[in-house]
């Protein structure tokens, strides 16, 4: 029975890890979301369900039909319907004849996951299983990482294309690394391996980050690759929004590490003194805290419908006049053209470039 689960950003490289270090050897990778990947979700979803829940359900439509049987999904009780997409999933695949089974990956009960996942790998002990779960993070870090020089290399490389072929390269050698020792030593190669591009060293870049809801701001394709096409304007773009937050359990057990999201949660709190759910708080907080790291701007993506960052956006404007930082919002949705983005976009990098330029 071959094991599977929907396509989310880079995020996928460290489920893919995270499989194969369990033993097994039947994983039926999903491919990147397409037009097709979007059709099929919309046409088989409510109409107002939010845009992520479409997207994940064409993802599973498309490995189920390429021979997965087990599919993980997540559930969790949080402050965002994300949480509870999973039992409606299972409700639509039944309902077009898809054989298949899901696997609950709770957030609120990690064990309970592990303890399904290692009954349905033989053999496998509940150290080795807890190992595979720890390796998983550890390389979303280098992951993340890789994402990271990706999106600061790319903005001013000599020759275009050079950048991403490195990181498609890393993304690689992070998955296929076996062994703690050998992964301890992946960020030296990350590092050396960037060092390869060939870049503008006098370059003085603008530098926008991204902030919003997970899935917006980690999958290109519901995002149309926004971090690219600043890249594309000469911009460096960079988002503290991963999956970090959530499976890094040895960066949240370290009591001499404070995580960057709950530093920004309290910097958000006079404007939301409670958490409203999604990224509220931490979209307000990270725009003030790469205000005060010198960046030039800031871009809120939240998809159509969605509650918790529909808040953030009516909030945004005030911080904007009181930390003067420009904030641009853009609402996604499976209607989104590329060319209105990029004429959006442009005119943003406009507006901060002459910012910079004025001060």
């Amino acid at each position: 029975m071959s094991i599977s689960f929907p396509h989310v950003g880079t995020f996928t490289y460290v489920m893919e890890s995270i499989c194969y270090e369990m033993g097994r050897k039947d994983v039926v990778v999903p491919n990147k979301p397409s037009y097709k990947t979007k059709q099929l979700g919309s046409r088989h979803s409510p109409e107002w369900m939010c845009t992520p829940f479409k997207m994940l359900l064409g993802s599973f439509i498309e490995v189920v039909e390429r021979g997965a049987f087990e599919l993980v999904g997540t559930l969790f009780i949080d402050y965002c319907r994300l949480g509870y997409y999973v039992p409606l999933y299972e409700l639509i695949l039944e309902d077009l004849g898809y054989d298949f089974e899901f696997l609950y990956l709770n957030f609120n009960q990690p064990l309970g996951f592990i303890q399904e996942m290692r009954r349905r790998t033989s053999g496998l002990t509940y150290w080795k299983t807890f190992r595979a779960f720890q390796i998983g993070w550890i390389k979303n870090r280098f992951i993340d990482l890789v994402d990271k020089y990706l999106y600061h290399y790319q903005a001013i490389e000599h020759n275009k294309g050079s950048a991403q072929a490195v990181a498609d390269k890393a993304y690689r050698i992070i998955v296929e690394t076996r062994g703690m020792s050998n992964i301890r030593k992946l960020r030296k190669i990350i590092i050396k391996m960037f060092k390869e591009v060939d870049i503008d060293k006098k370059a003085d870049p603008l530098k926008v980050a991204i902030v919003g809801e997970l899935y917006a701001v980690v999958e290109p394709e519901i995002n149309l690759g926004i971090m690219r096409l600043l890249n594309e304007l000469g911009v460096i773009s960079y988002t503290p929004i991963t999956f970090c937050r959530w499976i890094d359990i040895g960066s949240r057990a370290n009591p001499f590490v404070r995580p960057t999201f709950k530093t920004a949660i309290r910097k958000a709190k006079p404007y939301v003194e409670y958490r409203l759910g999604g990224k509220t708080q931490e979209s307000l907080g990270y725009a003030i805290m790469f205000k005060e790291k010198g960046w030039d701007g800031v871009i809120h993506l939240y998809p159509f419908t969605c509650m918790p960052e529909i808040i953030t956006r009516s909030i945004i404007p005030q911080v904007s006049k009181e930390h003067d930082i420009p904030i641009l919002s853009l609402v996604l949705d499976e209607h989104t053209g590329e060319a209105g983005l990029k004429t959006r976009l442009e005119a943003f990098v406009d507006l901060i470039d002459r910012k910079r330029n004025d001060l």
